[in-house]
């Protein structure tokens, strides 16, 4: 039996190896199928959000066989690779374990899930980041890979060692130099002096090369951060049991919890500061931060008396007056309702 798994197992990772593009559409479909199902009938939440946390396990399942069979090895300690894709799990499955809890036990249950959840996700982030040194840490950490590039610079790879290989002993001890090189802050691709055309064969453009695969493992090298960025990230990191506390000790109706939770946003952001020293992947979390910010006038209890009538006025007018627009904001608007009371989709940042 034990055989007979694997393999089917290793039957499955060369499916995924030689078969990606068919592998993504399905997934693809699968995360479709989530969508379409929401609030079409009773119990649609809970199938549609299982479907969606599978599917997004599957990816992250599927993207770290291509990884291994490509060679391409995490560049970081094994605990620190456990404690990401720990992350990256809770991440995905918080909403369904978030409404699940709340259909079996009520309330009650609701909020112990959230609160051992974000709990758990809080300690593992600060692991990472006072014992591992992680830096400005993406949310959810592991993200999809690009996985034709992967494989296609896999198999390049591959080539070269072959050609170096067949090349004689007294040829393959000369060094071929890099034409390119990158800066590890910034990202930044520049030319390497030693391949530097003549002066009149110059146009100053950087050489025609493979791009630099910034989503293969996610993990480039950490930015040294400040006294002042530590404690943005450190806030930042907190942020969500804070803001559970508040909640608990004013209630969901206050705008207390609210406050202080977009000030500590917005003090994280401050204190951060100057983005230009920190690597490609930390700049990209930044801007996603700021643009995050958004989020909080769709946020109770903002949401509820000020900006709700807008927003729904928004979505009739475009669903009104650009044709076939009302497919796909008509279930977004009879969703929105069901979508305000999940703590996860409003509050998981």
């Amino acid at each position: 039996m034990a055989e007979l798994l694997q393999n089917l197992y290793q039957e499955y990772k060369n499916a995924i190896s030689n078969n990606y593009t068919a592998i993504a559409q399905f997934e693809s479909a699968f995360r479709l199928v989530s969508y379409a199902i929401a609030g079409r009938f009773e119990d649609s939440t809970i199938l549609s959000e299982l479907l969606y946390s599978a599917s997004n396990l599957l990816v992250l399942f599927n993207d770290a066989i291509i990884k291994k069979a490509s060679g391409i090895l995490p560049k970081v300690s094994t605990s620190q690779e456990r404690l990401q894709s720990l992350v990256t799990i809770l991440e995905y499955v918080g909403v369904f374990i978030e409404i699940t809890a709340q259909r079996l036990y009520g309330d009650v249950g609701k909020w112990f899930a959230i609160t051992v959840l974000q709990i758990a996700k809080c300690v593992c982030r600060l692991l990472l980041f006072a014992k591992h040194n992680v830096g400005i840490q993406a949310v959810p950490p592991i993200s999809p890979i690009d996985r034709e590039a992967v494989l296609k610079q896999a198999v390049a790879h591959k080539q070269k060692l072959q050609t170096v290989d067949k090349l004689p002993s007294e040829q393959t001890t000369c060094v071929v130099p890099e034409v390119t090189f990158q800066l590890k802050r910034s990202g930044k691709v520049m030319r390497s002096l030693s391949t530097t055309p003549p002066m009149k064969l110059r146009d100053w453009k950087l050489p025609s090369q493979k791009p630099v695969l910034k989503s293969i493992s996610g993990d480039g090298k950490p930015s040294k951060l400040s006294r002042a960025q530590m404690w943005g990230e450190g806030l930042y990191i907190v942020k969500p049991l804070i803001h559970l506390a508040s909640l608990y000790c004013c209630g969901s109706s206050s705008y207390k919890p609210w406050l202080l939770s977009s000030g500590l946003d917005v003090t994280s952001l401050y204190l951060i500061g100057d983005t230009k020293e920190l690597n490609y992947q930390e700049q990209a979390e930044l801007r996603k931060r700021a643009l995050m910010l958004a989020m909080y006038l769709l946020r109770s209890p903002f949401y509820d008396r000020y900006s709700k009538q807008k927003v729904l006025g928004l979505l009739r007018g475009l669903s009104n007056t650009i044709p076939g627009v009302s497919l796909v904001l008509g279930p977004l608007m009879d969703y929105l309702p069901v979508w305000q009371k999940i703590y996860f989709y409003t509050w998981s940042t």
